[in-house]
């Protein structure tokens, strides 16, 4: 039964079941992820020098497209640690998950592309300088990020968040998400430009990846010493374009499915109402002048 079906009956059981059938299915993948690394190993490690790829990604940050490309050089394959996965069924995210050390120690001889959404304190920036692992942190504009986060806790019955969520028009998840998650999010960006060591990581955002994903990745496999030609870049991104992953879809539509959504940026301008803009301008109004392509805090008075 593929993922799609899967997840199709688990919208249907009620949210407790849910997230204890993905506690349980969560340790089963790992293990067969864990087989194809070293079988990826056995047959390619001689081509590659970074055995351990990090990407540590905001949530909804688009980090999935770019562990999807990444994963496309032959003997790397994906892997979760079950640990993160119950941080987040837990608490409702992994964004202040702290690696514990010795993460990486089972993963020798592998060839391994790992994504987490964990923030950039000093301990798991020291974890990742100690395992001698590169990484690439990405983030995104954080209002677009709230109408992402809104849409898909909506669809996704095992997450913790989705009580709070469910049923809720989207201007009422997103104050929600302003009261809840929108300051350790803040935090999350921070933590990585404060504490990532510039000579062993490369910070992108998600908005400069969408205007030009080749420029974008090669920054990412020049970090990983992976084959940055132009002919080998160009058809990961080609192969990866949000149409072609969306089954022909515009990226530029506003639709809520899940891989349209991933193609829009600025799409907050159609959902934030003022009273949104004003919720939200109180925390993140100097932080987007930093962040983004704001010059100012305009935007919080801005007609919609």
């Amino acid at each position: 039964m593929n993922t799609k079906k899967l997840e199709s009956i688990a919208r249907k059981l009620p949210p407790f079941v849910t997230r204890f059938g993905k506690r349980i299915a969560v340790n089963f993948r790992a293990k067969d992820q864990l087989r194809a690394c070293r079988d990826g190993y056995l047959q390619h490690s001689g081509k590659y020098k970074q055995p351990i790829l990090f990407i540590a990604g905001l949530p909804k940050s688009g980090s999935t497209w770019i562990e999807k490309m990444v994963s496309s050089y032959e003997g790397y394959h994906e892997y979760l640690l079950p640990a993160i996965a119950k941080h987040e069924l837990l608490t409702g995210g992994s964004h202040d998950f702290e690696m514990p050390n010795g993460m990486f120690d089972h993963l020798q001889k592998m060839l391994v592309l790992t994504k987490m959404h964990s923030h950039g304190s000093k301990n798991n920036v020291d974890i990742l300088e100690k395992a001698g692992i590169r990484y690439v942190v990405l983030h995104r504009d954080l209002r677009d990020v709230a109408v992402s986060y809104h849409f898909y806790v909506c669809n996704t019955p095992w997450h913790p968040e989705y009580p709070k969520h469910k049923n809720k028009r989207v201007q009422e998840g997103l104050e929600i998400f302003g009261n809840r998650m929108l300051p350790a999010y803040v935090h999350w960006v921070r933590s990585w430009k404060q504490n990532a060591v510039p000579e062993h990581s490369v910070q992108i955002r998600y908005e400069d990846m969408i205007i030009n994903p080749l420029e974008g990745m090669t920054k990412i496999t020049t970090l990983f010493e992976l084959d940055n030609s132009k002919e080998t870049i160009g058809r990961i991104v080609d192969a990866h374009s949000f149409k072609n992953m969306s089954g022909g879809r515009d990226s530029g539509t506003s639709s809520d499915s899940a891989f349209a959504r991933k193609g829009v940026a600025g799409d907050w301008k159609n959902h934030f109402t003022p009273k949104l803009r004003e919720q939200y301008g109180k925390i993140i109004a100097e932080f987007l002048i930093e962040t983004t392509d704001e010059v100012d805090d305009s935007w919080i008075t801005e007609e919609s």
